[in-house]
């Protein structure tokens, strides 16, 4: 019983931060995959994962952070209006470094380049 309680829930969740998987895990981990070759990851901690371990570690520290959010969710959720706007803040994060990302492979420069914050 605990079991598929337990995988319910799962499911319940993922379905709840499917645009957090999707832009913060799937946009910004092949973004990435493919920018590199077109410019330098400038944030520091991916930067050495990326360096010692590979883009794949990338990946795999992404979805230990999809994990750890599992777990912690009970307590975030406790306040309805900070559970969304832990997911909003996740999901937005996603889409900046996504299009900073896409911007590097199809214009060259970044859109942290272009506002001038680097």
């Amino acid at each position: 019983m605990e079991v598929s309680y337990i995988r319910s829930s799962f499911r319940s969740y993922l379905y709840d931060i499917r645009f957090i998987i999707l832009f913060y895990v799937i946009g910004d981990w092949a973004s990435t995959f493919y920018a590199l070759p077109f410019g330098t990851e400038y944030n520091p901690v991916p930067a050495m994962i990326l360096e010692k371990y590979g883009i794949y570690h990338l990946l795999l520290i992404k979805f230990a952070f999809i994990l750890l959010l599992f777990y912690v969710a009970p307590v975030i959720k406790t306040s309805k209006g900070r559970w969304e706007l832990t997911k909003h803040i996740i999901e937005s994060v996603g889409i900046l470094v996504t299009v900073n990302n896409l911007m590097v492979v199809w214009y060259g420069s970044s859109l942290i380049e272009t506002l001038g914050l680097l």
